[in-house]
């Protein structure tokens, strides 16, 4: 692929942006992200499009093939589909690697994670939307994504690499699965799980949310409007909390309004890079010294966008004391590590 790639900018595509008062449950803080909405593109979620008949997610063949899914849509709107969101059903469950704004009645192959590596047989014929994927594997599949993209054009993962993030989950957790699938730790851990869910409502008027584990940044979520947010809001949550209980280091003071305003205005500091999606707009992506992310921008909307701090630079996360981490892929850090 050529080395000529577009060049974009966020500034003054996400509109003003401020942070507001901050929510704890245990090791997780959330930092409610408000501003007015940008735009007014009319779509559904693809978790409301399924249920309804209006979205089938299928395999793209008897065959299948790991990392691409059919969708096919009938509704007459446009469906947006979200990045780390997890499909489960068919032959094995998989992620969304990026998010996709899907033109009304389309049919197309869209860019997927496997999430449960042992298994390769139909469970049923299509899939079933189920909870997002925990900021770690969503940040690692970021990267990964990202660097595919420039060299290849194509929005592949790192298959083993998300592979390992799941096996280490359900490892550190204690989970037994006997397909190593993801969606495992989500069942297990149901009862701490609803705690959060209770304990942090989603905040009226918000269209975004940074998160912080132990007071680290590990993720922030922005969308165009707070409707999105507020459908999405559970799901959401329920991908950090998986984070948050996991094992890791001693209790660390929460995040700070200021070091969360910090965070923010990274968003239309980074440089992006645009590339066509699989769907209506194009995928920005970026990647800094301490943060990497994506975009998608559609009729100069930016319909989701979500960013995470650049593990792949030993910056900011404190280590998980897991010990099925693969040699080749263990690393040391410390509380000083941690740029914000």
């Amino acid at each position: 692929m050529s080395e000529q790639v577009n060049t974009r900018s966020l500034k003054g595509l996400v509109g003003t942006l401020e942070v507001s008062d901050v929510m704890t449950h245990t090791a997780l803080s959330l930092v409610p992200i408000r501003g007015e909405s940008v735009g007014s593109l009319d779509y559904m979620l693809s978790s409301e499009a399924i249920p309804l008949g209006l979205l089938a997610v299928t395999e793209v063949s008897q065959a299948g093939s790991v990392p691409e899914l059919l969708v096919t849509s009938t509704a007459d709107k446009m469906i947006l589909l979200l990045d780390g969101e997890q499909l489960v059903g068919a032959k094995q469950n998989r992620i969304l690697n990026t998010s996709i704004l899907l033109p009304p009645k389309a049919k197309t192959k869209v860019p997927v994670s496997c999430v449960e590596q042992g298994r390769w047989r139909h469970t049923s014929t299509h899939f079933e939307p189920a909870m997002m994927a925990n900021a770690r594997l969503r940040s690692r599949k970021s990267a990964d994504v990202t660097e595919n993209l420039r060299r290849t054009g194509h929005a592949e993962s790192n298959q083993g690499a998300v592979w390992d993030e799941v096996a280490q989950s359900l490892g550190v957790m204690d989970v037994a699965s006997p397909t190593m699938a993801l969606h495992a730790a989500y069942e297990a851990y149901k009862s701490p799980i609803e705690g959060f869910l209770k304990a942090l409502p989603y905040p009226a008027g918000s269209r975004g949310v940074l998160a912080a584990i132990r007071g680290h940044f590990v993720a922030v979520d922005l969308f165009d409007k707070t409707q999105t947010l507020e459908k999405v809001w559970n799901r959401l949550i329920t991908g950090y909390a998986l984070d948050a209980m996991i094992p890791g280091a001693k209790p660390h003071d929460g995040i700070t309004l200021e070091a969360a305003q910090r965070i923010l205005a990274r968003i239309e500091e980074v440089t992006c890079q645009a590339f066509p999606s699989v769907g209506i707009g194009e995928d920005w992506r970026f990647s800094a010294q301490d943060v990497v992310g994506q975009a998608l921008v559609a009729e100069n909307v930016c319909v989701h966008l979500s960013m995470f701090p650049n593990d792949d630079m030993g910056r900011i996360r404190e280590e998980h004391e897991r010990g099925i981490e693969p040699p080749s892929r263990r690393r040391r850090f410390s509380q000083d590590d941690r740029v914000y």
